[in-house]
């Protein structure tokens, strides 16, 4: 079966979103946020002796999840989820694992969010 290369590249740029909160992932490095991606395959590798594929993959634009979108976040996770293991219901263990995980993402200070620094409306 397939694999994937989990070491991806970031897209240079404007693509690249998760810039925007540099700063934060330094102060406070454990704490986990959602972002939401788009990729494609930058090669595709041959394991010689097991002829595993091994897909690398390629991060060609990559955003942070707002707070206020994070509940949406999860149950998209949910649904991936279950699509991809066939199961409507999932194991009790990996819903609380999936709910802790966006549980433990705080609402961040406006000044960590991205864009929170710039002026907004009249106060420019």
């Amino acid at each position: 079966m397939p694999d994937v290369k989990r070491q991806a590249l970031l897209p240079k740029g404007e693509e690249n979103g998760l810039a925007a909160i540099a700063r934060e992932l330094i102060t406070d490095p454990k704490r986990y946020r959602a972002i939401i991606a788009i990729v494609d395959c930058r090669r595709v590798e041959v394991d010689q002796d097991s002829g595993m594929e091994l897909a690398t993959i390629r991060l060609r634009r990559a955003e942070v999840v707002l707070h206020e979108d994070l509940p949406a976040a999860e149950r998209l996770i949910r649904r991936a989820l279950e699509f991809r293991t066939g199961q409507s219901v999932l194991p009790l263990e990996l819903e609380d694992e999936i709910a802790q995980t966006f549980a433990e993402m705080e609402e961040p200070d406006s000044a960590d969010e991205p864009g929170g620094d710039e002026p907004k409306g009249d106060e420019a």
